[in-house]
């Protein structure tokens, strides 16, 4: 009998392959985003409830900058340590450069004193983009949004030979996590798992 670790390295559903998952704009394209970023002079927020993409836009977002000659820095920043937020901001800031497009993916995490902070010093940069669940903070880029037929193209894309058998689960399971697609795959994971060990 297979060991759990060997179980997990072969569920489809780990975490090594959704990152090979990227973001698909819907209703766009990644032309139209970069001329509307220009237009909004690289200072716009990416929105979106939990689970939309926004983190996996962004880190795409940075790719696509850099192979067009432009620099980012990058500062990622979770619920888990919201009180060191401030800390983290200063630090990030004190280590860009004036010709470093910022990109900060949870800006939400940020107390109104140091998004203002932010928000401020990042003039002295060649852009400001972040990532939020609300849109207000800057000009909105994106709304990020997801959909049954992205979970279904997803799950796909993961599992070719078996997205025919589970076409009929994914309906109540995109209702019962509210559309939020990482909370779907891992929910997906779980039930890989449960059966491949049962």
């Amino acid at each position: 009998m297979p060991t759990t670790p060997r179980r997990a390295h072969e569920n489809p559903f780990r975490v090594e392959r959704i990152l090979t998952i990227r973001y698909r704009p819907l209703d766009t394209s990644w032309q139209m985003l970069l001329e509307r970023l220009s237009d909004f002079s690289f200072r716009a927020a990416i929105c979106g409830p939990q689970g939309a993409g926004k983190t996996t836009l962004l880190e795409d977002l940075a790719l696509r900058l850099t192979e067009s000659g432009r620099t980012t820095r990058s500062l990622q920043l979770r619920r888990e340590s919201r009180a060191a937020a401030g800390r983290q901001v200063q630090s990030f800031l004190e280590s860009a450069q004036a010709s470093d497009i910022l990109l900060v993916d949870g800006a939400e995490q940020l107390n109104p004193l140091a998004w203002h902070r932010l928000k401020r010093r990042s003039r002295q940069h060649a852009g400001l983009v972040i990532t939020t669940h609300a849109p207000g903070r800057l000009p909105t880029l994106i709304e990020c949004r997801t959909t049954l037929s992205l979970l279904a193209s997803i799950v796909e894309q993961l599992v070719p030979a078996d997205a025919a058998s589970l076409r009929d689960a994914l309906p109540e399971l995109f209702a019962r996590h509210d559309g939020n697609i990482r909370t779907c795959l891992r929910a997906l994971y779980d039930r890989s798992a449960a059966i491949r060990g049962s």
